[in-house]
């Protein structure tokens, strides 16, 4: 191999993490700069949206093209299935992010639960299988210390997934009670007769008026509005899908970090683990805003950052990979 072709590989592994890096301070600065509502706004403008569904969909597509590079190579170290699985769940998610995006600003549909869920779902299968055949192969060796670390982790992640997917409705409902006191407090203060008479009068047209329409950038197909109304029954068993698949990955994620630190490949996996959990942070800011959620929130940064440490991942490992099986066979 000339002297050249080594350089133009090294440049290209450089070029690959450049963008990984330019990519996400272009994400975080377009957060911070344009993500922020004015005063008396609830939503954020559409080419705002447009735009960051733009960068987290480029960021995945990125991550699944190195992943899939990774898994034709016959010289990768941890294992050309593994990065199949990786590779088939960065594009699956890429693929629901696009569902996501045409289900609620495109269509203006319910965007709770859409056919994305399903690729998501796929995803995170995906991940969990990759993860797990790059972890399990491997001599884990581990002290106390280590395994009581990622007990922990792994204990405060589930506790955390659960509570705020489900623990926090209910703590809010205890602590304002305010709302409910209200209301009785009208009943008993009922207003005379003549009062009682204008009030009808004025919620008759109201209770007839249309409940209000959220409006896409275009009319929704019939197969998606049809589909959207069958989803509708399926929101519980998709959150509870999202909390099991978090608790796995963030297991999953300690385990990687502790098993592969220090190791001669590390590099690449401590990346992966730090990805799973950026996944994990967006996903828990996700269900803690609950029905209060508003696309382009600051937090949406992680899942583009878990796609670039993702790409950074599988760039590195196959640069590794490249430059320790050249050397093994000059030693020979």
């Amino acid at each position: 191999m000339t002297q050249s072709s080594k350089a133009s590989k090294a440049n290209s592994g450089q070029s690959t993490l450049i963008l990984c890096l330019g990519w996400g301070i272009v994400s975080i600065l377009f957060f911070l700069l344009f993500g922020a509502l004015a005063p008396g706004e609830d939503a954020r403008p559409i080419w705002f949206v447009i735009s960051i569904s733009f960068l987290e969909i480029f960021a995945f597509l990125l991550a699944a093209f190195l992943c899939f590079r990774n898994s034709g190579s016959s010289q990768i170290i941890s294992g050309r299935t593994v990065w199949l699985a990786l590779a088939v769940g960065m594009l699956a998610y890429a693929a629901g992010d696009v569902f996501f995006f045409l289900w609620g600003t495109v269509w203006g549909l319910d965007p709770s639960v859409s056919l994305g869920d399903g690729f998501y779902f796929i995803s995170y299968i995906a991940m969990v299988i990759g993860m797990l055949l790059a972890a399990l192969p491997r001599r884990i060796d581990l002290s106390v210390p280590q395994w009581v670390m990622i007990f922990a982790i792994g204990t405060v992640g589930i506790v955390l997934a659960c509570v705020l997917n489900y623990g926090l409705p209910s703590v809010a409902n205890q602590l304002s009670p305010q709302p409910a006191m209200a209301a009785e407090y009208r009943v008993v203060q009922a207003p005379s007769e003549s009062v009682l008479e204008p009030i009808e009068e004025v919620v008759e047209p109201l209770v007839e008026a249309e409940p209000e329409v959220v409006a896409g950038l275009l009319p929704a197909p019939v197969w998606a509005q049809n589909l959207d109304v069958v989803l509708e029954a399926f929101a519980e068993p998709v959150a509870l899908m999202y909390v099991i698949a978090d608790c796995f990955l963030v297991v999953i994620a300690a385990a990687l970090l502790v098993a592969f630190w220090g190791g001669r490949f590390s590099q690449s996996w401590k990346l992966i683990a730090i990805a799973t959990f950026c996944l994990y942070i967006a996903d828990m800011a996700f269900a803690g805003v609950g029905d209060n959620y508003t696309e382009g929130a600051l937090w949406e940064v992680f899942w583009i950052l878990s796609a670039l440490f993702f790409a950074a991942g599988a760039s590195i490992e196959y640069n590794v990979s490249k430059r320790s099986r050249r050397g093994s066979r000059r030693r020979a």
